[in-house]
């Protein structure tokens, strides 16, 4: 009987706070999966089911507490999966996507945690534009398939600045890319600075990102990107520019045999157009890469894709999509897989 009125006492004790206690934290996520046909030159022709083309599926729990007077503080934990298996994108991580703690105020905003890097095209703070064509689209049509773009990394700060008439500034480190538990001087670090213009119908980026290659023992590699699009009502307009000096791998995280510590260097241009069509949107965009792979020989080198999508809202929260790329490496990369190859797929992606 004692017992049964501890226990009692405990649940009351626990229970009632719960009542009363006022939370926003939301659960959201996207589900994504398409049916293919692709070929890789030389290769047979594939059919089967692909996993988040038009979004990467996720799942994530988001919170903001409001402290008052311009400053709160908020987190965003959030998981990939694949559509048709339900087995994790990573399976090394619980939240491989993001997993971030953040504070607001009215200087700016800090982040602290795994996110995606300035032009990675993943995550709360990335700033990439100039592209009608999502990274998550095939590689042979998407500017991913042609830039050398940053991905998510963990052990990242983050300060972006309050908006100025649309302009902002972020500011990105990375004490340990895939880990920190060495001294400084044998990490793999990640730098960034962003700038950002976002108002009306222009969007604008311009990036430089720095990766100090410890661990490969490679030199330093510095990434110039800039991009942005316009809407002009019956058509947007989108384009990109990139350099790449001494980069560490190619696009698509390719690394030719042949490449030596002094990497790559590379050109990469991306134009695209987006056109209302039908109630949905119809989008042709075409990549080119030009570089050279620095080593005991200098290896040139040319990429090109071509792709178009039509994307329909059938209602707020689910998107019909359809997609058609060719993609061509030239030279050095003339015999990779992942420049060589084509691909025709439709599929459904619903947020919630």
């Amino acid at each position: 009987m004692k017992k049964s009125l501890i226990m009692s006492a405990l649940l009351c004790a626990f229970s009632v706070p719960a009542a009363y206690a006022q939370s926003n934290v939301t659960l959201y996520g996207v589900i994504d999966g398409a049916i293919a046909v692709s070929k890789v030159r030389g290769g047979d022709t594939r059919i089967g089911f692909d996993n988040g083309i038009w979004a990467g599926s996720r799942f994530g729990i988001r919170e903001t507490e409001d402290l008052g007077s311009g400053y709160s503080i908020g987190f965003i934990l959030e998981q990939g999966f694949k559509t048709f298996s339900g087995e994790a994108m990573n399976l090394s991580k619980a939240f491989a996507r993001q997993s971030t703690l953040s504070i607001t105020a009215p200087f700016g905003e800090a982040a602290f945690g795994r996110t995606g890097g300035l032009s990675s095209d993943c995550g709360t703070y990335t700033i990439l534009h100039g592209s009608s064509l999502w990274t998550s689209y095939y590689n042979n049509g998407n500017i991913y398939g042609t830039f050398i773009l940053s991905d998510r990394y963990d052990n990242m700060a983050v300060y972006k600045t309050p908006s100025f008439n649309g302009s902002t500034v972020t500011l990105m480190y990375s004490n340990g890319i895939g880990g920190d538990s060495e001294k400084w001087s044998r990490n793999d670090h990640y730098y960034g600075v962003g700038y950002e213009y976002a108002a009306g119908k222009a969007l604008f980026s311009a990036i430089w990102e720095m990766y100090d290659n410890k661990t490969l023992g490679y030199k330093a590699s510095n990434v110039f990107t800039v991009g942005g699009s316009y809407d002009f009502g019956w058509a947007t307009l989108y384009g990109a520019y990139q350099y790449a000096n001494h980069s560490s791998r190619l696009s698509d995280y390719v690394r030719p045999d042949s490449m030596g510590k002094d990497g790559a260097n590379q050109h990469g241009f991306s134009a695209s157009i987006g056109i209302p069509a039908a109630g949905g949107t119809a989008k042709l965009q075409g990549n080119y890469g030009i570089g050279k792979i620095k080593g005991a020989e200098d290896d040139d080198y040319r990429l090109w894709s071509v792709a178009t999508a039509y994307e329909y809202p059938i209602s707020k929260r689910t998107l019909f999509y359809t997609y058609a790329g060719y993609g061509r490496g030239k030279k050095a990369v003339c015999s990779v897989d992942n420049y060589n190859s084509w691909t025709i797929s439709s599929g459904l992606s619903h947020n919630f």
